[in-house]
């Protein structure tokens, strides 16, 4: 069985690019534009990892986080930005994400937490 991904980003280019490579490297992904939507699948389906960007309108990644985070505390997230030293990130790293990851990024980075 494939391993399921979720990925939270407004920028739809994003969704698109890294959606095309996981699925063509075997892996089932759930592209998701709206954050609160994300954050509600995040909790009612099972998924092996959580991309979600930082920086997004209506809800940031940090709080996404750690919505999805209180009520599954076994989720792994990765943080996606641009801007790694935004007090944003530090704030979702502080809420138990898994890690983060710069943009622009390899996806070899994504596929290590894939292997865990």
């Amino acid at each position: 069985m494939a391993k399921r991904v979720l990925i939270i980003d407004d920028e739809e280019m994003v969704l698109d690019a890294v959606t095309t490579i996981l699925e063509d490297l075997g892996y089932e992904i759930t592209p998701c534009m709206n954050p609160s939507e994300g954050a509600l699948r995040a909790v009612s389906e099972p998924f092996d990892l959580i991309l979600c960007d930082l920086r997004m309108p209506l809800k940031n990644g940090a709080e996404v986080s750690a919505d999805i985070l209180k009520q599954r505390p076994d989720a792994k997230i990765l943080i996606i930005t641009a801007y790694p030293n935004d007090p944003l990130a530090a704030k979702a790293l502080a809420s138990g994400v898994s890690g983060l990851i710069k943009k622009p990024f390899e996806i070899a980075k994504i596929l290590e937490y894939l292997k865990e």
